[in-house]
């Protein structure tokens, strides 16, 4: 019973960590647990009695279902070193038949050998049909190390790639850093809405989305000591927010209060960026923020801001260490950053996007500015 049971706590932690809905069944195909997350399971239980045979195997299986756009993982349940059962892992949704499929899934197959090194302490000897990687993968992860010891004393960790989130959140700060209140708000939803970002500080729910909260404040604080905000300032406003936070934030309320933080910070390297930098300097800022998908020469920025554009240029250099039209760039290749992580647009219409020559001048500028080519930083 307390292998069973201790099967049953680690499906729960995956289920919640990787946010999958499950069912448990007993050898003969009666329904003993349920966990639902995001998704209601709606299983025809009758049909999974009549496919019984299809789950008396102790070695990992994906199906597919009909008429959905749904996978199942079947993880046998292994008592004792004998069959006793199934789990039936839910991918997406709602179920009127199944059907076996050998589709190559990749993240659902990572899963599964995930579960199946975790539940048995031993790799499937199925793997080479399931997917010819899964050994790189439990390499990739460190499996062994952070699945089976870290899971036997109830801690989690990522199992997700994160390089991309990490990508996500230096534009995040960037777009603090510069002020841009707009870019910081759109990416600050976006890196809420994925529960890796949001990371396992605790087991406690409560205090996990308060040490969030704490984590945010102190890399806001940074972005906008970066963009100009006097650093006794800014901490001082950041230990107000945590204390806040201690006393109010809750399950319900904290993302919306991590955006008032986002919000705040943003808007208070705006005020000091207006106060600390020549005005011809600000206004050019601001005027790349709202015009930058439009072609921006030195000539058109400065006639839009009416100023001689020989005078703007050298203000700009004085201030930044770049001539306006290093600085127009620049800007240019933060946006395309932008659009190469978060949009499916190709390398040729981000090019056309943002007015430059051709998609070899494009990638020539963002060479040089980010030491990658555009297909390098978007994979």
């Amino acid at each position: 019973m307390t292998q069973v049971n201790s099967q049953l706590n680690l499906m729960q932690q995956f289920s919640q960590l990787l946010n999958f809905s499950f069912c448990e069944f007993t050898a003969n195909g009666q329904l003993v647990t349920q966990v639902q997350r995001d998704m209601a399971v709606t299983l025809n239980l009758e049909q999974v009695q009549r496919q019984l045979d299809l789950f008396r195997t102790e070695q990992p299986q994906l199906f597919s279902v009909n008429h959905w756009r749904l996978l199942i993982l079947y993880l046998p349940k292994i008592t004792n070193q004998h069959w006793n059962g199934f789990w039936l892992c839910f991918i997406s949704l709602d179920t009127p038949t199944i059907n076996h499929t050998t589709r190559d899934k990749d993240a659902t197959l990572k899963l599964a050998a995930t579960l199946y090194l975790a539940l048995y302490h031993r790799t499937t000897t199925v793997k080479t049909r399931l997917t010819p990687k899964l050994d790189a993968l439990i390499a990739d992860y460190s499996l062994r190390d952070l699945l089976l010891e870290e899971l036997k004393t109830n801690e989690v960790t990522h199992y997700r790639n994160m390089n991309s989130i990490y990508e996500q959140e230096k534009l995040f700060l960037a777009a603090i850093s510069a002020g841009n209140l707009k870019r910081a708000e759109s990416l600050g939803d976006q890196l809420l809405a994925t529960p890796e970002y949001i990371g396992m500080l605790s087991n406690d729910p409560q205090r996990r989305v308060k040490e969030f909260i704490i984590v945010t404040v102190v890399i806001v604080t940074r972005a906008a000591n970066a963009g100009g905000v006097p650093s006794g300032e800014s901490y001082f406003k950041g230990d107000k927010l945590i204390r806040k936070a201690e006393k109010s934030v809750n399950l319900e309320n904290y993302k919306s209060f991590t955006q008032q933080i986002i919000t705040y910070y943003t808007q208070l390297v705006q005020h000091y960026r207006q106060k600390n930098l020549p005005t011809a300097v600000y206004q050019v800022e601001q005027y790349l923020q709202q015009h930058i998908y439009q072609s921006l020469t030195v000539e058109q920025v400065a006639a839009a801001l009416q100023r001689p554009a020989a005078t703007l240029s050298r203000t700009i250099k004085q201030s930044t260490g770049l001539s306006l039209k290093q600085f127009i760039l620049q800007r240019k290749i933060t946006e395309s950053r932008y659009l190469l992580q978060f949009s499916q647009r190709s390398i040729q219409e981000i090019a056309t996007l943002l007015n430059f020559a051709d998609p070899s001048h494009f990638t020539r500028v963002f060479r040089h500015y980010t030491g990658q080519t555009p297909s390098q930083f978007r994979h």
